[in-house]
Parts: C-alpha cells; structure tokens; sequence
C-alpha cells in the first residue's frame, strides 16, 4: 500500500512538472501581439464648401491607420495660431511653428514690431478656393485655378492626388498631415501654379 501512494504522488507530481512545462512552453510559442494602433491628431482641410459661406473647409482631424475618423472644425485665427505653435494644440504637441518648418511663407502669426496679427492671415490658406474653382469666386482675390467652373480638370485632379493617401480618392479631400503641409508650400510657387492651372 505504502508503494502504491508513493508511486501515485511520483505519478502526480510529474504530471504537474509537465503541465508547468508545457504552459511556459507556450507561452513562448504564442505569436507576438502587435501593441493597439494610436490615433494620431492632424491638421488638414478640405476642398468643400460650409455651411457659413466659406469655400474650403479646415479641420482637426483624428486619423488612425490613414484614415480619418473624425474631424473638428476650426476657424482660420485657431487654426494658424495652432500651426504655428502659438496656441496649444493636439496637433503640434511640440509647439512647432509648422509654416516655418515646411517652408510656408507669409503665414507668420507676428508683425514685424513683435505684436501678434489682430487679422492672421496665411495666402496659401486663404487661396485654397482657386484649387476647386475657376473664375472670381472671392472678391479681391484675383481668378481661380480650376480647369472647370466648379471643379478640378481631371488632368488637376490627378495632381490633387499626390496630396492625399490612397484611401480618399476624391479631390474634395480630406487633405492632413504632412502631404496638406506640402501643398500650401507648392501653392506659394509659381511655377507650380502655372503647371496647375496651365498644364505643362
């Protein structure tokens, strides 16, 4: 009898080892979890008209994997104040000025003298309605650059592209993060706009 319990705990314990093994062992042999994806925040715009009468749209888009999954409007003042880096915000943690650092010229948020704008203004900002239209849609603003009345050339709207991810494949946008950065940069050169609106 004495031999049997002993044989049954030798029995019991090797079992134990060997569950423990085997419970280490895979916990090794489990594939890798990737870690959850963050949202990322990002200035941007779009080529849509709104509701109170502007003729392009900016926004504060949440983007996660490429894609916006949601957006916050802002008005021009919030907006160039954020971007450069004078106003906190969710999209320039840093407080970068991001017109200094992608080469956007005259969208400075401070006078010559020091004192900040009582009008911020940037033209690359104000001028994103010459993208989407082709005559005089603003007063004072000179002629757009759209190919059709109302809307991009199909030869325009392929340029557009290179602004945006492939998953917006609209020309109304959205436009965020760097590639927006880098068309308000190439619509201050004027060879860039000729080639927009002329071809070339």
């Amino acid at each position: 009898m004495g031999a049997t319990n002993t044989r049954f705990r030798l029995s019991a314990m090797r079992w134990g080892v060997l569950s423990a093994a085997a419970l280490v062992l895979s916990s090794f042999l489990r594939p890798v979890e990737k870690p959850a994806p963050y949202a990322r925040f990002e200035f941007g715009f779009s080529l849509n008209p709104t509701a109170q009468g502007e003729m392009y749209a900016l926004f504060m888009y949440t983007v996660l994997d490429n894609k916006v999954v949601d957006s916050r409007p802002m008005r021009v003042g919030t907006y160039i104040l954020q971007m450069a880096g004078l106003e906190e915000s969710r999209a320039n943690i840093e407080g970068l000025d991001l017109f200094e650092e992608y080469g956007i010229a005259g969208c400075a948020a401070y006078s010559e003298d020091g004192q900040l704008h009582t009008g911020l203004d940037c033209s690359s900002i104000r001028d994103l309605w010459k993208l989407r239209y082709r005559g005089a849609a603003v007063e004072g603003r000179g002629t757009g650059w759209a190919g059709e009345e109302f809307r991009p050339s199909d030869r325009q709207q392929i340029l557009l592209q290179a602004y945006r991810t492939e998953e917006y494949p609209h020309w109304h946008g959205p436009y965020f993060g760097k590639d927006a950065l880098r068309l308000l940069r190439d619509m201050q050169d004027p060879e860039w706009v000729r080639m927009y609106r002329d071809g070339g």
